[in-house]
């Protein structure tokens, strides 16, 4: 069996942590010859190559959109040979093969929330395509949405993502912090805004919480946020903490794209707002990082209130403040917290069941039957946490 990948740099789900998802299958399913096709520039590369990436073929096209490049898309896949099956990791991608590769069946796998405009096209593409199309939403939050839109149930099925947990380095601890001008005897808490991709995360309203608890007298220890330079109203927000006297407490890195280098270095993990329930907050919990978040449908799926994380009610800021307190002045909450969400990233997010159930699907696909999502064993984590 022959797969091609298939994901451009223009769609959102072309992050850091979508081609990390994209890795974690690669040359680990038996009888199944995988290619990669990157659709973007030298950035995109990258980032392709940070995620673990190495063996693929790339093609530059327009603003990062496959359709913008269809002669040499279409020029490329021709030269990589005769597939069985398309696996797309961006709308852009899947567009383009619905077209060009009419016959072949394909897939995409989801990793955040449609808009409804989208939702209503791949509501198209499912119904009148020419070949099979299925949809793989990575979580219940995102195939709820897919419903609630018109898809039927049968051409979307929930498939839990991977996480190669080797990827974090808890050694770089030390020389993360000190690119930030923390000493190595400095216990300053840094808190890591979370989001994917970063662009939808508001950092106003992270700062506006952290001012809340900066101003409280629960915290004993110095603090710092750390976001995206992409993430919304950045600029706007770290202007607001600097005349406010806090200018020492902004922190901005764009390796707070690729989580598995940054939380390491992190002592929280903040998740609020539209795309805070994505693959970085199941970093977080790999990465050991003790998490805060707004109880969100999509938030709630991964982590549990007072078992796995911290949740206040959304956009309750001074709930969220009062979390944050409560985690950065008792050790022994945060030390329960991230044991448990470590534990159950283990067992929720291997990289064996995901690449048993993937090679399932992928057969399921090419002989035509029915799609069937094989169900989760119970692991030693979720033993561990009480789940079963």
């Amino acid at each position: 069996m022959r797969v091609l990948h298939l994901i451009d740099a223009g769609g959102p789900q072309a992050s850091p942590t979508t081609l990390a998802l994209l890795e974690a299958s690669l040359g680990r399913l038996a009888a199944v010859d995988q290619r990669v096709l990157l659709l973007g520039g030298q950035r995109f590369i990258q980032q392709a190559r940070a995620a673990g990436i190495s063996d693929f073929a790339h093609v530059g096209v327009p603003m990062g959109h496959a359709i913008a490049g269809w002669m040499a898309v279409s020029a490329a896949v021709k030269r990589m040979g005769v597939f069985d099956l398309i696996h797309c990791w961006s709308l852009g991608t899947l567009n383009w093969s619905s077209i060009a590769l009419r016959s072949v069946p394909r897939f995409i796998t989801l990793t955040g929330d449609p808009e409804p405009s989208v939702i209503r096209w791949l509501r198209v593409l499912t119904q009148h395509a020419q070949s099979r199309t299925i949809l793989l939403p990575m979580s219940m939050a995102i195939h709820r949405t897919l419903l609630s839109g018109g898809l039927s149930a049968a051409d979307a099925h929930v498939l839990l993502p991977a996480l190669d947990f080797g990827k974090a380095v808890h050694s770089s601890r030390m020389a993360t912090r000190a690119s930030w001008g923390i000493d190595v005897d400095d216990d300053t808490v840094v808190v890591a805004l979370l989001c994917d991709p970063p662009h939808r995360s508001d950092a106003l309203e992270a700062i506006m919480t952290l001012l809340l608890v900066a101003d409280s007298q629960e915290v004993p220890r110095a603090m710092r946020l750390l976001v995206h330079p992409e993430q919304h109203n950045r600029g706007r927000g770290q202007s607001i903490m600097a005349d406010l006297g806090h200018g020492e407490r902004n922190l901005t890195d764009a390796r707070l794209a690729q989580p598995w280098k940054i939380l390491p270095a992190c002592d929280l993990a903040l998740a609020i707002g539209s795309g805070a329930g994505g693959l970085s907050l199941r970093w977080a919990m790999a990465c050991n990082t003790p998490i805060v978040a707004e109880a969100t449908y999509e938030i709630s799926e991964v982590v549990e209130d007072r078992h796995s994380a911290l949740l206040a009610p959304p956009r309750a800021r001074y709930a969220l403040a009062n979390r944050l307190c409560q985690l950065m002045s008792d050790d022994q909450v945060s030390w329960q917290l991230r044991d448990t969400a470590r534990h159950e990233a283990f067992s929720f997010f291997s990289r064996q069941r995901y690449c048993q159930s993937l090679q399932r699907v992928y057969e399921q696909m090419v002989a035509g039957s029915e799609i069937e999502v094989p169900p989760m064993e119970p692991t030693g984590g979720l033993r561990f946490t009480g789940r079963v």
